[in-house]
């Protein structure tokens, strides 16, 4: 009799508690809506999306990019394009969404449209899709993208010359547009040749992971293949010469 009455006690806290954490979480999807920020950090992001059997995965970005690489069962909706709204309308409003881009600005446009139709769960990859490839979740590659670089191909290129410096970006990325200007500039102030190497994290998903880049642009230098500094967002001429013995 005793062993019954504390089973059914256990059981009762087990449910009281598993009520508990449920309407917690119903108060922070609640406050993410009321406050408009629905940015999720990749290991998160991962987390929910399966738990879902068939979740429902937005990228919102261009085809263009899309065909590049993209998350599996993703859909591609661009909110550059007129009448992505009817493309919403497909969406099961009960259900979570889950929404990436390159950055989270498309992301976010389109969060807030799902959030004014009474949507609420919703969850923005950030800092964006490279967060997802650094952490090592799986991504569909187009085999014919002329940007891909073999992995080995490429430890082997940060040892061909003294200085190496290797722009992790993508050429859909706004902050990381600001980085060529930079790197047109280098090696005519330096006294060193300073080998470039351009990755776009879209078509180099093994080099994203093996090199654990999460954000986006990341610059990292390289002398004699070992790496001496790195630097997330856009750099200066002069951060990257103080590196260098000139």
């Amino acid at each position: 009799m005793k062993k019954q009455i504390i089973f059914i006690l256990v059981l009762l806290l087990t449910t009281t508690v598993d009520s508990i954490g449920q309407n917690q979480s119903s108060v922070v999807e609640k406050e993410r809506v009321e406050q408009k920020d629905f940015r999720t950090q990749a290991a998160l992001f991962h987390k929910k999306l399966i738990e879902q059997r068939h979740p429902q995965i937005l990228d919102a970005r261009s085809q263009e990019e899309f065909n590049q690489a993209h998350l599996p069962q993703a859909i591609q909706i661009d909110p550059a394009v007129e009448g992505y709204e009817q493309q919403l309308d497909k969406l099961i409003k009960s259900q979570p969404v889950f929404i990436y881009s390159i950055q989270t600005g498309r992301s976010t446009k389109i969060a807030n449209l799902l959030a004014e139709r009474g949507f609420t769960k919703i969850y923005v990859l950030s800092p964006g899709i490279s967060a997802w490839i650094g952490a090592g979740y799986p991504v569909e590659v187009s085999a014919q993208n002329k940007n891909r670089i073999l992995l080995d191909d490429f430890k082997t290129a940060l040892k061909s010359q003294e200085y190496v410096l290797v722009d992790f970006g993508s050429n859909y990325c706004p902050p990381c547009k600001k980085v060529l200007p930079v790197l047109d500039s280098l090696n005519s102030r330096s006294n060193h040749n300073i080998k470039t190497i351009l990755i776009e994290i879209d078509a180099n998903p093994d080099i994203i992971k093996d090199f654990k880049i999460t954000s986006i642009p990341t610059l990292i230098l390289y002398k004699n293949g070992e790496p001496i500094w790195k630097k997330v967002g856009v750099p200066t001429v002069t951060e990257i010469l103080s590196e260098i013995d000139i």
